[in-house]
């Protein structure tokens, strides 16, 4: 895997070496909101949590070991499994069938990575920014 993606500690803002950290987020919190949202919305097959007003995504949190202790109900990716493009592709593939991925922010932390200058400081970011200028999806 080539490492075009870099972690940088939601706590510390320090980067996260190989084995040092994970992405995680609070399943149980996640679960929370999903259940509260349903309830708010009823049976709509049309119903966006994203675009659902008042909705908030549970936060994928990345850190240290050291910086911070995690929720009990976690889903946890170490930071080296999603160190290139591809990494991340594959995670978002195998997390969409997670019931929970719907409320939480996990499009936008690969948002944030495509796009940096949207004041990304922490995260998961390309090693090197690529400028996309606002140009079509797709070029790069």
């Amino acid at each position: 895997m080539d490492d075009d993606l870099v972690a940088v500690c939601d706590v510390c803002l320090g980067e996260i070496a190989d084995g040092g950290g994970v992405l995680e987020v609070n399943t149980a919190a996640a679960d929370r909101a999903l259940r509260a949202w349903r309830t708010r919305v009823g049976a709509d097959p049309q119903a966006l949590f994203h675009l659902t007003p008042g909705t908030r995504p549970v936060k994928w949190v990345v850190r240290h070991h050291d910086c911070d202790t995690g929720p009990v109900f976690a889903y946890t990716i170490a930071v080296e499994r999603i160190r290139s493009w591809t990494g991340a592709m594959e995670w978002s593939v195998h997390l969409a069938d997670k019931p929970f991925l719907a409320a939480t922010d996990w499009f936008d932390l690969l948002d944030r990575a495509l796009h940096p200058r949207r004041a990304a400081v922490s995260g998961i970011l390309p090693r090197t920014p690529r400028d996309l200028s606002g140009g079509p999806v797709g070029d790069a």
